[in-house]
């Protein structure tokens, strides 16, 4: 039985050669046939033997294969054709008719697997048709309305001009991930349709939001101007902004691509202006890509003479990855007071008092916290957290009135999430009584079956009003819903409307 056998070659000016086939000896192993020398000479094998044929033929020596030196014999040559004997032709024309054969075969064998490996290829990269069933593990669910904007951010702005009229703006992500604004202005008629503008194309999937308004410089001369945050794909955090009295001039401002945000981070933004100093303080708070696990503010400050560059300012406390917080005002006319609320690294929810400041510190600067007051009440990683205010004074007398509402009159209305998203929960808390649950005065508004996705607060210190806007998916799609904060605590809640929304 003949086989393909090893084909090699040596260095230059050495011996050249080329195992062409073998065959089996009489104990089992196998000896090649033939081998062709770079000097012209044809190596046999036979039982043993080497017969070594010149190029002339006229020199035969036979050796036992085990030997070093050959044994010369005179021996007389057969008749040769082309000067090779009959026999030593025959073999060889054998030889090459198995290499030409193998060679076919081979190349036959190597395209057609070449072939199939093409067409797996690119049978793999094609769509699967529709007809084809999928089968998923069960350990990886499938995506739903409601899992698509888990992760998901929401804003909105509200304000009453100089003319007195009411202006709303409600901020959220598509499906596409483009930014969306749905815009409502009227003075008293709450059927006035809301339109929709697209501020920005390059959003990261589940974007955080924030957003605020204000006058440029605390001026009431210049129009006053909506600011909305959110990070783009490579988490960096950008500004854009746009008059209000013109939704198509959106624009990136200063503080685009100053900080990159964590993968996982939300977003928070006040803004505070002094007009009778012409002075304000515009802040918003992230989780910073290295330093994920506190907060850092990035702080914006000007006064009639000096604007101000934007200022890196860390937290000195500890959170998790990914951990919600807020920000909302203690008082009316004292809007430097704010309080910030986290959860720690036990998920507890924490109330961190401060005073933004119009000093310029150095980037990295701790900035202290005046007032830290730890509470019972558990806020998941990733939650949706928003506080309203609600102003209850006139509910005292001058004999009962708290002393410490004096500098915190305000009522702070705390929405945040069940663990499994599916209700919402409602503490309220003052600096006389401390936290209290209110959760069955909105039993009303929930709905059932319902993944609550996000929330955002709009508090009017001027009046002490307050909206909530509520995300939610009932199982056929996200929808956004107004509800009016109370006037007073013990009045019932409403839904205001519901906000025309484009998640297309």
């Amino acid at each position: 039985m003949f086989c393909l056998f090893h084909i090699s070659i040596s260095k230059p000016h050495t011996e050249h050669q080329w195992y062409l086939s073998t065959f089996p000896r009489s104990n089992g192993d196998l000896a090649p046939i033939a081998i062709l020398s770079g000097e012209g000479k044809i190596t046999t094998y036979d039982d043993g033997k080497i017969i070594d044929f010149t190029d002339g033929g006229k020199h035969l020596a036979v050796f036992p294969a085990s030997k070093s030196q050959p044994v010369h014999e005179n021996i007389t040559p057969t008749p040769k054709i082309i000067g090779l004997q009959r026999k030593t032709l025959i073999r060889l024309l054998f030889v090459l008719l198995v290499v030409i054969l193998g060679s076919a075969i081979g190349g036959g064998v190597v395209g057609s697997r070449a072939v199939r490996q093409k067409n797996k290829a690119e049978s793999l990269s094609q769509p699967a048709p529709s007809t084809v069933q999928t089968t998923v593990s069960a350990n990886i669910p499938l995506p739903t309305q409601a899992g698509r904007y888990t992760n998901t951010g929401l804003a909105a702005l509200q304000w009453t001009d100089l003319n007195r009229t009411l202006h709303k703006r409600v901020y959220y992500q598509d499906a596409m991930n483009k930014l969306r604004e749905s815009a409502w202005d009227n003075s008293t008629a709450p059927r006035t349709p809301w339109w929709i503008n697209t501020i920005s194309n390059a959003v990261k999937p589940g974007t955080p939001l924030a957003a605020v308004a204000g006058y440029p410089h605390a001026d009431y001369s210049f129009p006053l101007v909506k600011n909305v945050y959110y990070m783009t794909n490579t988490n960096q955090l950008f500004e854009r902004q746009a008059p209000s009295n013109d939704s198509q001039a959106w624009k990136d401002d200063n503080f685009s691509g100053l900080y990159r945000g964590s993968n996982s981070t939300f977003l928070a933004a006040y803004w505070n202006q002094d007009f009778y100093r012409q002075s304000q303080q515009l802040v918003v708070l992230f989780q910073e890509e290295g330093f994920a696990n506190g907060i850092t503010q990035g702080r914006y400050t000007s006064n009639s003479r000096t604007s101000n560059p934007w200022i890196g300012d860390n937290f000195g406390f500890s959170q998790r990855q990914g951990s919600t917080f807020a920000l909302c005002p203690i008082a009316k006319r004292n809007g430097k007071q704010i309080m910030l609320y986290t959860a720690d690294r036990d998920r507890k929810l924490q109330q961190h008092e401060y005073a933004i400041s119009e000093a310029i510190v150095d980037p990295g600067t701790v900035i202290p916290l005046t007032r830290e007051s730890a509470t019972d009440l558990i806020v998941e990683p990733r939650s949706p957290l928003a506080i309203a205010v609600q102003d209850n004074q006139s509910l005292y007398t001058a004999d009962t009135f708290p002393k410490c509402a004096k500098k915190r009159p305000l009522t702070h209305l705390i929405f945040y999430a069940s663990r499994d998203s599916q209700r919402l929960i409602l503490s309220a808390w003052n600096c006389s009584t401390g936290f209290s649950d209110h959760t069955p005065e909105i039993k009303p508004l929930q709905k059932p079956n319902t993944t609550y996705l996000a929330l955002s607060a709009v508090n009017d210190r001027a009046t002490g009003k307050g909206v909530i806007y509520v995300m939610f998916d009932p199982g056929t799609g996200p929808q956004i819903e107004e509800w009016t904060v109370p006037p007073l605590a013990g009045d019932p809640w409403v839904t205001r409307r519901t906000v025309n929304t484009n998640f297309k």
